[in-house]
C-alpha cells in the first residue's frame, strides 16, 4: 500500500482524527454502508463499534461483558 500512499500524498487515516471519521460515519445513511464502514481497518471498526446504539446477538456471560465493553453507547440490545 506504501505505493498508493506515495501516488496520492498523505494516507487517510494520517490525514483525518477520529472525530472526523466518526462524522462521516454519522453522514451514512443505510445500515450495510454503517457495517462495510468497519471492514476498512481495526481503527474504523472501533469508531464503528462505540456509535453502535442497537445490537443483535446470541451471547453468553463472558461475551455480554466483552460487548459491555466494545459498544458503549447500545440502548437496545435484542439477544436472540
Amino acid at each position: 500500500m506504501a505505493g498508493v500512499e506515495g501516488a496520492f500524498g498523505v494516507c487517510i487515516n494520517e490525514a483525518l482524527t477520529d472525530n472526523e471519521l466518526q462524522a462521516v460515519l454519522a453522514k451514512l445513511q443505510s445500515h450495510k454502508d454503517k457495517e462495510v464502514f468497519g471492514l476498512v481497518c481495526k481503527r474504523w471498526l472501533h469508531l464503528q463499534s462505540t456509535e453502535r446504539k442497537k445490537l443483535c446477538a446470541k451471547a453468553g456471560p463472558l461475551m455480554l461483558r466483552k460487548m459491555a465493553v466494545r459498544f458503549l453507547r447500545l440502548v437496545e440490545l435484542n439477544l436472540l
